[in-house]
């Protein structure tokens, strides 16, 4: 069956006018939108209207083969068909429907079409003011959004700004309490290390550790002497002048001069004690403050050092005036060693003493108050005198520490001593011993065996509490040997003095005779407990050994 379709016989603009009604009641029919069917209208028409001028022609409207879309053709007289249009419908086209696209062909015809056209393009013309006025409010809220989304923008970027600011700012200030927290480790450590010491010279070797190459390239250190001036310190040799350390020595103030150096006076309260002058690359601004203060550390430790160096010296002075040569006692050789720790103070309250009484009567005492420096030094001295004088009257061992023992409580309640004290006579075998609080002596025979002599116990020299002393008999005759000493030559850290006493009895046994008599005897003894480790304490030493009473 053929299709249907309309042909519209198109000689003028009023002929393309009625081919335009006729596709219009088409589309209607069709149920065309008013806005779609528009504009395939004046798609149709724009090509009737320009085709028409070039002679008559045909308007051809038909639907394609079972699809809801209809073409548009022109025919012109030579029978050429020639594309208009497409339009896709909703629904495929009935065939009856083209019937109602055939114009009657009347201008009432044309003036309902004009007019129905008119009403769809009031009706497009309202709907596109609508969409004006929705676009436009849609543009105004994008553009009011737009304001919106540029201010938080705006104030986002700024709290991204403050943000990091706050972590730079956070991060500096964690930088700086890092580097605070090392500087002030730092200066505990060093004050630390450089107060455990009481020796110049160890005092600038850990300066010179804790300075290089941290905070200098090299340093050196001035000691003001008196009435000699500035002296190097850390190398004694060196004598040069030394114009920038005088001047920050005299002014009390850091100065800088050429070459890098920098010069810290060293200030312990309001004395000038030297000068540290440094050698860096370049300036550190924000160490100048660790570096002072540091310097003021060091100064206390020098004048600490320098106080105890001259304390021991004085100590060290009254210690020696106090340990005098021993007597000559025939029928008894008699030898001491004196020996000062080797580490700390070296001046203790050991002392040894060997003296005559009267009636051919002789007293032997090693002793030792507790403390180190010029206050033990001092006491020592005055028990060493008190002895002597008591020894005139007193004839006991035993007395003598208790009259010693009432002393030192009076002079000084807060110190206190031990002693051994021994009475002999040269030729008499019967030596008599009495111990305050005192290692015990060693006892030795003829064949070289020896063995620690059982004291009663007797307290310590001072505590308050009334004391108990006795005395005990030994008998020493030719060929035997007693040793009295000060705890400093049995006494090690982290062994018990039972120990130290178990090895002295090892040194002290041995060969029958000693071909260098008592002497030999000490030097002996010190080689073995002492001289082979440091000790912490000093030491003394009091060897007797009987022999036959010469003839004559």
């Amino acid at each position: 069956m053929r299709r249907s379709r309309i042909e519209v016989p198109v000689r003028g603009k009023v002929d393309a006018a009625l081919a335009r009604t006729a596709a219009a009641r088409l589309l209607d029919a069709a149920g065309i939108s008013d806005e779609t069917g528009l504009e395939f209208l004046d798609a149709v028409t724009d090509r009737v209207l320009t085709e028409v001028e070039t002679g008559p022609m045909k308007l051809i409207v038909e639907p394609e083969e079972a699809d809801a879309v209809i073409r548009a053709t022109v025919r012109d007289g030579s029978g050429g068909d020639r594309w208009v249009g497409l339009l896709r419908l909703p629904a495929p086209v009935d065939p009856d429907v083209l019937a109602l696209g055939r114009p009657e062909g009347d201008a009432r015809t044309l003036a309902e079409e004009l007019l129905r056209v008119s009403a769809r393009a009031g009706r497009l013309a309202s709907v596109a003011a609508e969409r004006a006025r929705a676009l436009r409010w849609h543009q105004a809220e994008l553009e009011e959004t737009n304001q919106g989304v540029l201010a938080l923008h705006a104030e986002l970027a700024q709290v991204g700004d403050e943000q990091r600011r706050a972590l730079a700012a956070e991060r500096a200030a964690r930088d700086e309490a890092e580097t605070a927290r090392s500087r002030l480790t730092f200066l505990s450590g060093a004050s630390a290390r450089l107060m455990a010491t009481l020796d110049q010279k160890e005092l600038f070797s850990l300066l010179r550790g804790l300075m290089v190459p941290e905070f200098a390239h090299e340093i050196r250190v001035w000691s003001l002497v008196e009435d000699i001036g500035l002296r190097r310190a850390d190398a004694p040799s060196d004598r040069s002048a030394a114009p920038a350390p005088a001047q920050a020595a005299a002014t009390g103030r850091r100065s800088v001069h050429e070459g890098g150096w920098s010069c810290l006076p060293l200030i312990s309260g309001t004395e000038v004690l030297g000068v540290l002058e440094l050698r860096r690359s370049r300036p550190h601004g924000d160490e100048e403050l660790l570096l002072s203060e540091l310097a003021r550390r060091v100064a206390v430790a020098l004048d600490n050092a320098r106080r105890f160096e001259h304390e021991r010296d004085v100590a060290a002075t009254l210690q020696r005036a106090m340990l005098t040569r021993l007597p000559r006692t025939p029928g008894m050789e008699l030898t001491a060693r004196y020996l000062p720790a080797a580490r700390g103070m070296n001046v203790g309250g050991d002392w040894y003493d060997v003296f005559p009484r009267g009636n051919g009567e002789f007293i032997g005492v090693v002793g030792d108050v507790t403390g180190h420096g010029i206050q033990a030094a001092v006491m020592m001295g005055q028990l060493r005198t008190a002895l002597r004088a008591y020894a005139l009257e007193e004839r006991s061992p035993a007395g003598l520490l208790a009259r010693l023992h009432r002393l030192l409580g009076h002079l000084e309640p807060d110190l206190f001593a031990t002693a051994v004290i021994v009475r002999f006579r040269p030729g008499d075998p019967e030596i008599t011993i009495s111990g305050a609080g005192h290692p015990p002596p060693l006892w030795r025979d003829g064949t070289g065996s020896a063995l620690a002599v059982e004291l009663p116990p007797g307290v310590m020299l001072g505590l308050p509490i009334d004391p108990a002393y006795t005395d005990h008999t030994v008998l020493l005759p030719p060929g035997t040997a007693l040793l009295l000493y000060s705890d400093g030559l049995v006494e090690r850290r982290g062994e018990s003095i039972d120990d130290g006493i178990g090895r002295l009895l090892e040194c002290f046994s041995g060969p029958p005779y000693w071909e260098g008599g008592p002497d030999e005897a000490a030097d002996d003894l010190l080689d073995a407990m002492v001289k082979q480790q440091d000790c912490d304490d000093d030491v003394c030493v009091l060897v007797f050994l009987a022999s036959e009473p010469e003839a004559g």
